[in-house]
């Protein structure tokens, strides 16, 4: 039989797969085997808890007794796709290699083996399928697996896939470090659960408030700072949980410019970075005399920008929030005393040719000032951007007062384009006084409400009707985009809980989910280091810890040439894709010329070898390929296999950064459908051309051209 001809075929696949899609509004549903949706439908399945687990207990069955069956049954709010996870307490090789989960959908039953020896302690995706709105779907688990072996049941998560029926609208929170020190685990999923449940769809986490950093700074450390955990990295625990609860999730850089209190470390090192007034003084009038770096100090603001790149580099942020990117006050009401320092006013002579003026509000000496905030915004803006151009960079200024008092002028940023977004904080306590400020930030910048949002003040336990009308009045005159303040316990009560309770009701401006339209879907970045431990990060050979300083987080691992050794950085890889490929290695005279790094990709291991006595401390790139969406996987190993005695092989870090789509899915949506086939017209140009622009996607075993290999490899695809 002939080969049907490429385009015939594409013809076929478009007619099979056109068809009206879901319009969800639906919400993740999590049924733990403590909820009512579990059931236990045969034979006794026994109660264990032990750290790991999710939630209160799991359940677990040996395989070698009679074969029993345990299921979950959710209530979806909606009709709709849902991609179906499950979690269960990995014991290593004591469980079965085989379980097996039935997923029964709109579609009928599928049957999905799952590894339990693997991938323990975290969601393990089953698969993306159709439900109908209510109890009619399920999951099964049977304990007929591999004998001798003891099988989990603990908790099913169903993520809903939304279409362009979804409503296009950011939707977020602000979480201060107030709620979340102390909290483990299992309580911060209940919180991202909470905020989903209120159809918020970004959480911004506090990263660098309380005067100190929640991550491993070393910018900071080296500047004077003081890190909040010395030996573990709060910050990205904290992303990785919220962004698998289904949550975007931005890095709230609180402090900005703020220092904190005027025996702060930094400032009692370098007194000569701080803003100050005219007689000297750096204390403030906030936060009870908070001292500021000052804007027109290089190596102040150079510190801010390598605090910036470390979250932009180094975690997988949907977005940067810079805050408090402006001048201190002291008096309430006045404002624009700051500046006189030695740094700043050697500035504005060197471009007026006199001393700036003792008229704060002088306005030429105002618009000076303004325009270093101004640079400092843009050199942060650059650096994100940089390391990862998807990434949002956002900030949320002061009310209208930070225009003429702090001289915080938002919208030279936003038309100047080095902003992607901006929040202002129209804290009011009424309707009349909200109108006014949102009158007032809107004329800021008319033409640029594309990037305006609202930062409302929602901190009452009972202020859900006012924040309410005030929202109405923002979406009558063109600003849908929000987020409140704050996810935060002044009270029992979590401050915006009224608003997650009411905001979602019918009618009201919630009412329909929605997803974040800033964020780019190209925004995946994995990274890799060694103080994560195995699984993630695992060991062959002898490996010692390196004492060199250009780490890339808390510590780094060298092994000597004498004896072969190994390092293999494993990830999950959330979507398929075309990656970029970093690694991190400590330099020194004593590395290894040539490291031997081998990437596991799509089509094979490809092999890069690095000279490591030089270009470390840093992401060194090693190149692109293709990767298909996986759980836990061996990505990057280095081995020191051309060492010699003497010479030590770092292994420190690795780096995945989505840039373009790959295996077929050409639209990034997750799925080979007809849309991605109606762009795979005029690709399959054969072996004698290399791709054409546009048509990477298709371009499946990665040889820089498309033809019926491809096409093949293409419809092998599950």
């Amino acid at each position: 039989m002939g080969r049907t001809p490429i385009n015939r075929c594409f013809g076929l696949a478009v007619m099979l797969l056109t068809g009206p899609g879901f319009v969800a509004t639906a919400q993740t549903v999590v049924v733990d085997n403590t909820d009512p949706g579990f059931a236990v439908l045969s034979q006794a399945w026994s109660t264990a808890n032990v750290a790991g687990q999710y939630g209160e207990d799991y359940r677990y069955r040996s395989t070698s007794l009679t074969p029993g069956l345990v299921e979950w049954r959710p209530d979806l709010p909606a009709t709709g796709t849902y991609e179906v996870a499950v979690w269960y307490r990995s014991s290593g090789t004591g469980r079965p290699d085989n379980a097996r989960y039935t997923v029964q959908h709109a579609g009928g039953a599928e049957d999905v083996l799952v590894n339990q020896q693997l991938n323990g302690s975290e969601w393990v995706r089953l698969g993306t399928f159709p439900f109908d709105a209510g109890t009619g779907g399920a999951v099964t688990l049977t304990s007929d697996a591999e004998p001798a072996k003891t099988i989990v049941a603990d908790a099913v998560r169903w993520t809903p896939q939304f279409g362009s029926g979804r409503v296009p609208e950011l939707r977020a929170c602000w979480l201060t470090h107030y709620y979340f020190l102390g909290k483990t685990e299992a309580q911060l999923r209940a919180a991202a659960q909470n905020m989903r449940a209120g159809h918020i769809n970004t959480v911004y986490i506090a990263a660098y408030s309380g005067a100190t950093t929640y991550w491993p700074s070393r910018a900071y450390q080296a500047a004077g700072g003081n890190w909040s955990v010395s030996s573990f990295d709060l910050l990205a625990w904290l992303v990785d949980i919220f962004r698998d609860e289904g949550l975007k999730v931005g890095a709230w850089f609180e402090y900005g410019m703020a220092l904190g209190p005027a025996s702060h470390p930094i400032a009692q090192a370098h007194p000569d970075w701080l803003a100050r007034d005219a007689t000297g003084d750096a204390v403030t009038g906030e936060n009870g005399g908070f001292v500021f770096l000052s804007p027109g100090h290089p190596e102040a603001m150079n510190l801010l920008a390598d605090m910036v790149r470390e979250l932009a580099e180094n975690y997988a942020f949907d977005d940067i929030q810079i805050d408090r990117f402006r001048w201190g006050r002291k008096e309430i009401g006045e404002g624009r005393e700051y500046g006189y320092e030695n740094a700043t006013a050697d500035r504005y002579r060197a471009a007026y040719g006199n001393d700036p003026p003792q008229n704060v509000n002088h306005p030429q000496w105002v618009a000076f000032r303004e325009g270093l905030v101004n640079d400092a915004v843009q050199a942060c803006y650059n650096v994100v951007k940089q390391a990862n151009p998807h990434i949002i960079v956002s900030s949320a200024p002061t009310g209208s007062y930070g225009i003429t008092q702090h001289m915080q002028r938002w919208s030279d940023w936003v038309e100047g384009g080095y902003m992607d977004l901006v929040m202002p904080q129209m804290y009011k306590t009424s309707l009349s006084a909200f109108v006014s400020e949102f009158d007032t930030q809107v004329a800021q910048a008319p033409g640029r409400l594309d990037k305006l949002a609202v930062g409302y003040r929602a901190q009452d336990d009972d202020d859900h009707t006012l924040v309410a009308d005030q929202m109405a009045y923002a979406r009558d005159n063109g600003i849908d985009d929000g987020c409140l303040w704050v996810y935060h316990q002044y009270t029992a009560q979590v401050a915006i809980q009224d608003e997650i309770d009411h905001l979602p009701d019918s009618g009201a401006p919630w009412a329909e989910a929605a997803y974040n339209p800033f964020v780019s879907d190209r925004m995946v970045q994995v990274i890799i280091d060694d103080d994560q431990g195995t699984p993630a990060y695992q060991e062959t050979g002898a490996w010692i810890d390196s004492a060199q300083p250009d780490r890339l987080k808390f510590g780094s691992r060298v092994a000597d040439g004498a004896a072969p050794a190994t390092a293999t950085f494993h990830a999950s890889i959330p979507r398929a894709g075309r990656y970029d490929v970093y690694v991190w290695y400590t330099a020194a005279g004593n590395r290894n010329p040539h490291a031997q790094y081998h990437v596991h990709h799509y089509n094979g291991v490809a092999e890069v070898i690095v000279d490591q006595r030089s270009g470390g401390g840093q992401w060194v790139r090693l190149g692109d390929w293709v990767f298909d969406a996986d759980a836990l996987s061996p990505r990057v190993t280095v081995a020191n296999a051309d060492g010699e005695s003497g010479t030590y092989t770092s292994a420190d870090g690795a780096k995945l950064v989505l840039t373009g789509y790959a295996l077929g899915d050409a639209d990034g949506d997750g799925d080979v459908d007809a849309a991605d086939l109606a762009l795979a017209d005029g690709c399959y140009l054969g072996p004698i051309a290399s791709a054409p622009a546009g048509c990477a996607a298709f371009d499946i075993d990665d040889d820089d051209d498309i033809d019926l290999r491809d096409y093949a490899l293409l419809q092998q695809r599950p």
